[in-house]
């Protein structure tokens, strides 16, 4: 698959990630699996560590429709090779919904934090 076909198939699952009722185990099953398949997607463009195409895939970072665009940051900054304006880019995404109020704003405090830990003994 070409990168084009990666990202559209990436922004069809956070589709899936953003229509997920909670309240139903098929959905989030559905949820589950859209997860494990960006993951897969973002897999495939690590293992070519290809920076034209990890510059394509965060082209996504300017994407706010369900969220893609804080998926995007997240999985980049887990699995690829950024370089330091992508990388800025992202946690810029990461640091405003951290900066605010609820679960998600708990959860990414903590993921920043453990970012920070991984990267200072590099």
């Amino acid at each position: 698959m070409n990168i084009e076909s990666l990202k559209e198939k990436y922004l069809k699952l956070t589709k899936i990630c953003a229509e997920t009722d909670y309240a139903d185990k098929k959905s989030v099953r559905k949820n589950n699996s859209a997860v494990n398949e960006m993951y897969k997607i973002v897999e495939l463009i690590s293992e070519n560590d290809n920076g034209i195409e990890i510059q394509k895939f965060a082209e996504l970072l300017t994407v706010k429709e369900n969220r893609t665009n804080l998926w995007v940051a997240t999985h980049m900054l887990e699995k690829l090779n950024v370089d330091n304006k992508t990388e800025q880019q992202a946690l810029k995404i990461l640091k405003k919904v951290a900066s605010g109020n609820g679960t998600d704003a708990i959860g990414y405090k903590s993921w920043l934090n453990n970012y920070k830990l991984k990267n200072r003994t590099k």
